[in-house]
């Protein structure tokens, strides 16, 4: 019988999409701006953009057959070269980067410790269950590469370039749905802020156009991907 923290983080893992959304609606809830300066929100979004672009690059240069967002666990062979060679989770790098930053631009500290906190846990399990996985799927060769490369403390020495071309198909179809949730927090944040701090959301127009056509966008891909699955 598996020990328990595997078990948690198995769980984790395959409900980790959603996991965060109750922290979300209780930052929205009980915790308020702290500061209308735009150079928490500027800041703070250079953060989270940046936790997408490690994303990218982690994504764009995977393996095919690894784990991207499905529910269950998959590693038809290792991903060691790229930002892989320098940490063996950037994609959870990506993740806490993003939320960072989304709440550096809220600018509320408390809450920015919160999810922190609750992500480094979260992960904590995931990783566990994942390293278990890897080892039994991967035996020596695994052990070799969890040998040379940290779990969360890039080790810079060990860069190695990545070993294929970048697939941007793959980022279209499996990178939509972290960068509409990040562009579509960014607006949401931008206007309740503005809500918060001057009694309205100025430019409300521009806003909504923006969050339109971002969601026009995301179905549009939605409807290619499934049409590409079909086909």
């Amino acid at each position: 019988m598996q020990k328990w923290p595997l078990r948690l983080g198995k769980f984790l893992f395959k409900f980790r999409s959603f996991t965060p959304l109750p922290l979300i609606l209780l930052t929205f809830i009980f915790f308020k701006p702290l500061s209308p300066s735009l150079f928490w929100t500027f800041a703070g979004l250079a953060v989270a953009f940046l936790g997408e672009g490690v994303r990218i690059a982690s994504v764009g240069f995977a393996h095919h057959g690894t784990s991207g967002r499905e529910s269950f666990l998959k590693a038809d062979s290792l991903n060691t070269t790229g930002l892989y060679s320098l940490v063996r989770n950037p994609l959870y790098w990506g993740n806490l980067l993003i939320f960072a930053g989304l709440l550096a631009a809220f600018a509320n500290p408390s809450a920015l410790a919160l999810f922190v906190v609750f992500l480094f846990l979260q992960y904590h399990f995931i990783v566990l269950a994942e390293e278990s996985f890897l080892r039994e799927r991967h035996g020596r060769a695994y052990e070799e590469y969890r040998d040379l490369v940290r779990r969360w403390l890039p080790r810079f020495s060990a860069w190695a370039p990545p070993s294929g071309s970048f697939a941007w198909k793959k980022i279209l179809f499996k990178e939509n749905d972290s960068c509409f949730n990040l562009l579509l927090a960014a607006l949401l944040i931008t206007a309740w802020k503005q809500r918060h701090f001057h009694g309205q959301v100025r430019h409300a127009a521009w806003l909504a156009g923006a969050a339109l056509l971002l969601i026009v966008f995301y179905a549009a891909v939605k409807v290619a991907k499934k049409k590409r699955t079909a086909a």
